[in-house]
C-alpha cells in the first residue's frame, strides 16, 4: 500500500536528498518547512549546505510542474507536493506559533483529505514524535 510521508525540517537539514529515500511513496513538504529551511540557508556549515541543496532540489522540481498539485520525483519514485493545512484540523490547545504544530496540522489535513492512505510524519524531533 502506498504511503504519504510528511517531512519535518530536520529531515532536510540532515539529508538534502531525503526526498529520494522513500521509494514509490508520496512526499508532502509542509509550507512551514520551507520557511524553516530558508532560515538556515546562510549558515556556513553542513546544515546550511543541506538547506541550500534542498532549496535547489525543490526549485528543480518546481520547474517540472506545480508543487502544490505534485511533481513526480523520478521514474519509480513517488510524487512530491508542498502543502499547507486547514486550521480546523489543528487540535485544540496547539499553539500555531509552533512550527511543529503547523507540520502536524499539515499531516492531519493530508490524512483527512485521503483517509485510505497511511500518513506518516518523519522527524528527528522527539517531542514532535510524542505529539
Amino acid at each position: 500500500m502506498k504511503k504519504t510521508y510528511v517531512l519535518d525540517t530536520n529531515v532536510f537539514l540532515t539529508n538534502a536528498n531525503s526526498v529520494y529515500e522513500f521509494g514509490n511513496n508520496d512526499i508532502v513538504v509542509p509550507l512551514k518547512v520551507l520557511d524553516e529551511i530558508d532560515k538556515h540557508k546562510k549558515r556556513q556549515d553542513g546544515v546550511g549546505l543541506n538547506a541550500r541543496a534542498t532549496i535547489r532540489t525543490l526549485d528543480n522540481l518546481r520547474a517540472k510542474g506545480n508543487l502544490h498539485k505534485g511533481v513526480r520525483l523520478a521514474r519509480g519514485k513517488g510524487i512530491l507536493s508542498v502543502r499547507g493545512y486547514d486550521i480546523k484540523d489543528v487540535p485544540p490547545g496547539c499553539d500555531l506559533q509552533s512550527a511543529d504544530n503547523e507540520i502536524i496540522g499539515t499531516a492531519i489535513t493530508e490524512k483527512k483529505n485521503n483517509s485510505k492512505r497511511k500518513v506518516i510524519v518523519i522527524t528527528r524531533d522527539i517531542n514532535m514524535r510524542v505529539k
